[in-house]
């Protein structure tokens, strides 16, 4: 593989995603690499907001990733590519309704993630095994599911950010709602939830008429807004922990007075994955 040097500030490149299945396809990656990077430097993949914005998303975790000195990675999930939420925020996991299809496990769109960081910790000559994982809202229920559903053994932590509605470990209610129709089984459960996560919760991300507040009838089971529904998904997981008696790996977070969008949950998140 031929070495490129990835520009110090904020840059971006085209992957070339040959691993992906049915076919090979290529994805635009909005970069940001502080100024005290090094061949050591911490590795972070971000996943953008449903509005599929990757180089806005960079430039708002560039200022504290600077502090750190870290490299952020912010795959664009363009919607040519992966329309609608089935095939971004749930993963491609399977086709949206009527259809309902469950896919073949490897044209999922989870694996790109894995693919993207080997390619750059090789293109770059890092030393780095792992990576950190980053969401915010749609970026956050593809954190999630990625961590359930997948090995992820390159992940060492990941952080899922205001959440607006929260997969179920639950294998009696199909996907995407809960784990169940895919192939999954208690041993999944168990490994999902001792995952190393923090859930980060906004304050102020308590507006039950947030235009894009999900509202089907899952999701307002779990809460009237994203604060309340981040709160009881993570004592509801921590219960579920106990009964299966295993760990339960996350921690939870709360940023006092922020919102939905807001810079202080991104720059609360890169401090957390500054491990």
């Amino acid at each position: 593989m031929s070495k490129f040097t990835m520009a110090e500030g904020a840059g971006s490149f085209v992957f070339h995603d040959d691993g992906a299945v049915p076919s090979p396809r290529s994805i635009r990656i909005s970069s940001f690499c502080a100024r005290s990077s090094h061949r050591h430097t911490r590795i972070i993949v971000a996943m953008h907001g449903v509005d599929r914005a990757a180089e806005e998303f960079r430039d708002l975790l560039a200022p504290q990733a600077e502090r750190n000195g870290q490299i952020v990675l912010v795959p664009e999930f363009d919607p040519d590519q992966f329309p609608g939420v089935h095939a971004y925020n749930f993963g491609g996991v399977r086709l949206p309704p009527p259809d309902n299809t469950v896919l073949p496990r490897d044209h999922w769109n989870f694996g790109v993630i894995d693919r993207l960081f080997h390619h750059v910790r090789h293109a770059i000559g890092s030393s780095r095994d792992t990576f950190g994982l980053f969401g915010n809202s749609a970026g956050a229920q593809f954190v999630l599911r990625y961590l359930a559903l997948n090995e992820a053994a390159s992940v060492d932590l990941a952080v899922a950010a205001n959440c607006g509605c929260y997969m179920l470990p639950n294998l009696t209610k199909d996907y995407p709602v809960g784990m169940g129709g895919i192939g999954l089984d208690e041993g999944h459960l168990r490994r999902y939830l001792a995952r190393p996560l923090v859930i980060l919760l906004g304050a102020a991300d308590n507006d039950p008429d947030a235009p894009d507040l999900p509202r089907w009838d899952e999701a307002m089971a779990q809460g009237p807004h994203r604060l309340a529904r981040g709160l009881w998904h993570f004592e509801h997981c921590k219960e579920l922990a106990g009964r299966l008696s295993g760990t339960l790996g996350w921690k939870l977070e709360i940023a006092p007075g922020a919102g939905h969008v807001d810079q202080q949950i991104y720059d609360q998140g890169a401090i957390i994955l500054n491990g």
